[in-house]
């Protein structure tokens, strides 16, 4: 038997999987052992610059030419203060050989630039901004850091003041010998430092919080990008998420990106970078940064805080039940099964303290089949559409009744990517459901038909302009009798 510490608790065992099976853990989830550790010296990006004030202490938190210019050339910024103003603090000057630019730039408090003045290479200076500011710092990337330390020497220096010296900082460095495994029949040995999952705090902006607590919903965390800063889940990607919380994104901070390329992917941090307006930063782990460090692949076990309260899709007594760990107020509307929650966002949940429910009898509830094979790109544009992207419950909106066709809102932001895929060839079947293309003016348009027809689309678009993305299979007699402005609620089939 072999002595070891699991999720910081001490316990013996002969394999991996008699120590893991009382603890928080989703088999197959990466298992990070720690066998041991030593320390080595280690020159980080971080700088301490001497002044006859105090010492400052800096980090390089950029990746770019400017921040490179410094770590190569540090030495020539040891000079005196050149002006102090409202708003920043220079040293200089010294000649800084890098492409002018004349754009305008916006800094926060205790970022640290290069700068050329005037837009003259002789004239750089290192700057400490004191206060958030707008400004032509004379290049194109000139933020290379933030202060990490001796903020105050900052706040006290005058122009007679100077640097004595501008040192890197020497760190200890644990060099960790470790293992990343799945199996849990792994011999175990003296000593070994077990962690089976990690725990997620989120604290702010609901509506991006709830994006990850449905990554989450089922205590995993997969990791579909890997880099030595960062690992990220792509599974929602393409989904909108609010703009908020833009601070610096610490090791440990979740982040979720809100715009351009990659919106909807979920980052946790390894290494610190400074604040993004693509970033909304949304909590942080709290244990078991050991599984974020040392993972590149496969998926990890999180318990996240608090758990997601989203009880669509749940039967009545089961979100009572869920609702009452949190002791939160529940009013129900109907019977069956939850289709419409009100607050809609875990967080906002947990701060109002009351919750609206409306629920119906499941046979009021269509179910579906959705081609994912046939038509993945049609079948993630419904998915988003209809909100089955985190949601166990969709809805779709009656546009309007026509004959035997049924037509429902599409969503023209996410349908500008609908290229033809499943086009029908000679029929389109009874019940099946299809989304215009690209191909048409009305793309992004979804509807189903009650019978087959050999010319028309669900949407009644010619069959070039149709994508069939899937089929009604249950309870489709409701269709009948729907009205335009009406929602109809759907399933997913079980695979």
């Amino acid at each position: 038997m072999a002595k070891v510490i699991v999720n910081g608790k001490e316990k013996e065992g002969t394999i991996l999987r008699d120590v893991v099976k009382d603890e928080f853990y989703k088999e197959g989830g990466n298992i990070v052992i720690i066998k041991g550790t030593k320390k080595e010296a280690k020159v980080t990006r971080k700088f301490l610059i001497k002044t006859n004030k105090g010492n400052i202490s800096i980090a390089i938190t950029e990746d770019n030419k400017t921040a490179e210019f410094f770590l190569n050339n540090y030495k020539r910024f040891v000079k005196k203060v050149r002006w102090v103003s409202g708003f920043d603090v220079a040293f200089g000057p010294t000649r800084i050989d890098l492409k002018v630019s004349d754009k305008e730039k916006v800094f926060n408090r205790w970022d640290v630039l290069l700068s050329l003045s005037g837009l003259d290479k002789d004239e750089g200076h290192l700057i400490f901004i004191t206060k958030k500011t707008s400004g032509i710092y004379g290049l194109e990337e000139p933020k290379i850091g933030r202060v990490i330390g001796g903020k105050w020497v900052i706040d006290k220096l005058e122009l007679k003041d100077y640097i004595i010296d501008i040192e890197p900082i020497s760190e200890e460095k644990e060099l960790v010998d470790y293992i990343v495994t799945t199996d849990l029949n792994t011999k175990l040995e003296d000593g070994w430092r077990i962690i089976t999952y990690f725990e997620a705090e989120f604290f702010s902006e609901p509506q991006a919080t709830e994006h990850c607590l449905a990554i989450m919903e089922d205590n995993e965390f997969e990791i579909n990008e890997y880099t030595n800063t960062f690992i990220a889940n792509t599974s929602l990607k393409g989904l909108k998420v609010e703009e908020g919380n833009l601070i610096d994104r610490d090791r440990g901070c979740i982040t979720v990106r809100n715009f351009g390329e990659g919106e909807g992917k979920v980052f946790i941090y390894k290494e610190s970078r400074s604040s993004s307006l693509s970033h909304t930063v949304v909590g942080r782990v709290k244990k078991g940064m050991e599984l974020v460090d040392l993972s590149t692949s496969g998926f990890l076990t999180v318990k996240t805080i608090p758990e997601r309260l989203c009880s669509i899709g749940l039967t009545v007594d089961e979100a009572i039940e869920m609702f009452k760990k949190y002791e939160i107020e529940v009013e129900v509307e109907g019977d069956g099964i939850v289709v419409e929650q009100e607050p809609e966002y875990t967080l906002n949940v947990l701060k109002e303290k009351k919750v609206k429910l409306k629920a119906i009898d499941k046979s009021k509830v269509i179910t579906i089949e959705l081609y994912e094979d046939r038509a993945p790109i049609t079948s993630w544009y419904f998915r988003k559409t209809t909100g089955l992207t985190t949601k166990r419950v969709g809805k779709l909106h009656v546009y309007f009744k026509h004959k035997d066709i049924i037509m429902f809102k599409g969503n023209p932001e996410y349908a500008k990517g609908l290229l033809p895929e499943n086009t029908p060839k000679d029929k389109v079947k009874a019940l099946e459901i299809g989304v215009s293309n690209m191909v048409s003016r009305y793309k992004g348009m979804i509807g189903v038909r009650l019978s087959d027809h050999d010319k028309f689309g669900p949407t009644g678009e010619s069959f070039e302009k149709t994508n069939i993305v899937g089929r009604v299979v249950e309870n489709w007699e409701l269709l009948k009798n729907v009205k335009s402005g009406e929602d109809v609620y759907i399933l997913l089939k079980k695979s």
